[in-house]
C-alpha cells in the first residue's frame, strides 16, 4: 500500500506543479495580450492636435498669430474707415 502512496502522491505533485506552472503561464499570457490591446488604444497613442503645436519637417514648431488679431484687425479697421467716412460727409 505504501507504494502506491508513493505513487500517488508523486503523481499528484506532478500533476500540481504543471497545473500551476500551466496557470501562470496562462495568466502572464492574457496579461501579455491585454497588454497589447490597451497599448494599442489610439486614444491613448495619439496625442491631441491642441496640446502638439504644428511642426515644420526638420521638427521646429510653427507659430502662428492667435486667430483673434486677425478678426480684431479687420473690425477695427473697418471702424476706422467708418469715422472717416462720417468725418469727410460732414464737411
Amino acid at each position: 500500500m505504501s507504494l502506491l502512496d508513493t505513487v500517488g502522491e508523486t503523481l499528484g505533485g506532478i500533476w500540481d506543479t504543471a497545473s500551476d506552472g500551466g496557470e501562470a503561464w496562462l495568466n502572464s499570457w492574457f496579461d501579455n495580450e491585454a497588454e497589447k490591446v490597451s497599448s494599442a488604444a489610439p486614444e491613448e497613442n495619439r496625442t491631441p492636435q491642441h496640446k502638439e503645436p504644428a511642426q515644420q519637417p526638420t521638427g521646429q514648431p510653427i507659430y502662428t498669430m492667435m486667430p483673434g488679431n486677425t478678426s480684431m484687425m479687420i473690425m477695427g479697421g473697418s471702424i476706422a474707415l467708418l469715422a472717416l467716412v462720417m468725418l469727410l460727409r460732414g464737411k
